[in-house]
Formats: structure tokens, sequence, C-alpha cells
């Protein structure tokens, strides 16, 4: 039983933090996402159906990784949660290997709002059908529910990858979850080579993919290895698009390295990295948010998102190209801790 439901502090705690947080925002930059007379009614964010899915989800989706995880204290992060929820988010990101307090904090937070927010979490190529199975078994428990929306195979790396995808059971163990109810929808994901996600969704129909475009339009590379060949948006997206699978953005701000500080050229600000994600050719973006100024502001520009122009999106690229060579994945290493440096999230 949820901790909420037995510890009235708790729930007071949470909703101090809430209104605190709210209010401050509300003095220093005005809720513009509001409709009425009084301005009092806040929008909520804009859908998109997800390729040929069933799913109308918000142009912004929430992260449950290393972003979610810097909010150390447990009940401001359940509070963080149902913030995204009231603000309009529907889609809800994690993963088997993030650990219990990603998945289990959604669960917690969203019990009782089942049919109306969409589960998406993650699992890994390599893993046996016997290993799925039983990471789709705790991602049941630990959400809260008996059934995940959309099940990625997750992180395809290389065409190595793919080829273990395809001979480990993993997919096929996906597939035959889906047949039972299980899982609705399949997905792939890749941080960093366009390649190979692209040869994925030649290889399987695959209902939904996510891919980690920014504006750098530099994929990620882990710390030693040669830049992938190609870009997401040169090479999967125009497919994908084709093909009509649902197509959801992530890493947009590059892990927080591409977000400006004070006066770096090369950079941008937080909310220009975000439009750039939602104008292109996608149903929708993922973003790690750990403060609930964050929440409202990037809930904010998408109420009243207008596209880039292609050559405000030409113009972006140029400048952030000189960034593109700190987009590594050393943050993937096991030893790995994300404390929010070098730059916070929307900083």
């Amino acid at each position: 039983m949820s901790n909420i439901n037995k510890n009235e502090p708790n729930r007071v705690n949470r909703r101090a933090f809430l209104a605190g947080a709210m209010g401050a925002v509300a003095l220093g930059a005005g809720l513009s996402c509001s409709s009425g007379k009084g301005g009092g009614t806040v929008k909520m964010l804009p859908r998109r159906k997800l390729g040929r899915t069933d799913m109308n989800i918000s142009i912004i989706g929430m992260g449950g990784g290393s972003t979610l995880s810097m909010v150390k204290d447990y009940q401001e992060r359940l509070a963080l949660v149902e913030l995204a929820r009231a603000r309009g988010v529907n889609l809800f990101d994690s993963s088997a290997n993030y650990g219990p307090d990603s998945e289990g904090c959604y669960g917690e937070a969203l019990q009782g709002l089942r049919r109306e927010v969409y589960f998406s979490t993650k699992y890994e190529s390599e893993h046996s059908p016997d290993q799925v199975k039983k990471n789709v078994e705790n991602s049941l428990k630990r959400l809260r529910t008996d059934y995940i929306d959309i099940a990625h195979m997750h992180a395809i790396k290389d065409l190595q990858e793919l080829e273990t995808m395809f001979r480990s059971g993993a997919l096929e163990t996906l597939v035959k979850l889906k047949e039972q109810g299980v899982v609705r929808y399949i997905g792939v994901t890749s941080h960093n080579h366009p390649p190979a996600l692209a040869e994925a969704l030649r290889r399987f129909k695959f209902d939904v993919c996510m891919m980690a475009a920014n504006a750098s339009k530099v994929p990620f590379q882990f710390e030693f290895d040669p830049k992938a060949e190609g870009s997401f948006e040169e090479l999967t997206l125009p497919l994908a698009n084709q093909q009509g699978i649902g197509v959801i953005a992530f890493k947009i701000t590059g892990q927080r390295r591409l977000i400006r500080k004070v006066d770096e050229q090369d950079k941008a600000p937080a909310l220009e990295l975000i439009r750039y994600g939602l104008s292109l050719p996608v149903h929708g973006i993922l973003l790690g948010m750990s403060a609930p100024e964050q929440v409202i502001s990037a809930c904010e520009l998408a109420c009243n998102f207008t596209p880039m122009t292609s050559e405000e999106m030409r113009s972006l690229n140029e400048r952030l190209a000189p960034s593109a060579n700190e987009l590594t994945l050393h943050y993937l290493s096991p030893d790995y801790v994300d404390d929010g440096t070098p730059r916070a999230h929307l900083a």
C-alpha cells in the first residue's frame, strides 16, 4: 500500500512543496499558459497521435532516468510527477534498469490515473527471454498496472547490437507479451547509431522509436569511439515517418551539455533547444526534469509552441556544431553518478 495513503504529513509536505514552487514561478515569470478572464485556468499540453498507435500523447513526456533521480527527496520526486501530470503530461518513460525508484515513483504518484496516462519503459536487447519476462513482471509491479503501453528494446548502439536483439530472443519475447496483452506496443531506442536504428526499422515492424536527436544534429558517442555516420534527422526520421512509426526524440539538451551558461556562443538556452526538438517531424519529446519550475516553463513553452523555420533550425545547427564533441556516453558507465553537473537542466 502507498505510504501516501497511510501518512498524512507526507501528503501535506508534497502539497506545500508544489504550492511554494508554483507560487515562486508565478511571481517571477507569470503563468502565461492560462485562459479565462482571471487567467487562472491552466491550459493542457497539446497532444499528437503517436504514429499508427491509438495513443494521443502530450508533446512533452517525462523522462524517468538520471535527471529525475537527482531529486533526492522521494516525496518531492512524487510531487514533481504529480505536477507534470497536472500540467497535462500523459507520457511517462522509464526503464527496468533505472531501479525501483523510477518505475515505482510513477506507479505511486499516478495510481488511480492509469487510464489517463501512458507508461513507456525499456528492456535490454541482449537479455534472455526469461530475463526479459522477469524484468517485465517487475515493471508491472512497480508501475502498479497489468499492462505496459510501450515496451522498448533499448539503446541499440551498433549493427552488432542489432543482430543480438534478433538472436537473443528478447524482441521475440516482447512480441509474445504483446500477443498476450501485457504489452500494447513495441518500440526501439538508440542514443548514438542512426544507421543501426534505421536498419532496425527496416527489419521489424516497430510501433514506436525513440532517438537522441538534438539541435547539434550529432548523435551521442561512446567516449573513445569515432562519431557515428550521419544523423538521426537524415537517416532515421524520414524512414520512420514514411512507415507511420510513432517517433519520440530524447536527449534534446544533450544531457544538459548544450545548454548555455553565461556567454557560451556555441550553446543555447534550454527552452530554445526544446523548441527545436518540438519543431522536428516527431510526435513528442522526452525531457528530464528535476524541479517544478522546469516542468512549468517547459509546459508553458509547449502550450504556446510555434515551430522554428527551417532557416532558424539550420542556424542553430551551425551554432551548436562546436559543442557536438561533448556528447559522449560516459554517463552510461557503471560508476557514473549524475549530480547535475556541468549544468543543471534549464539553468
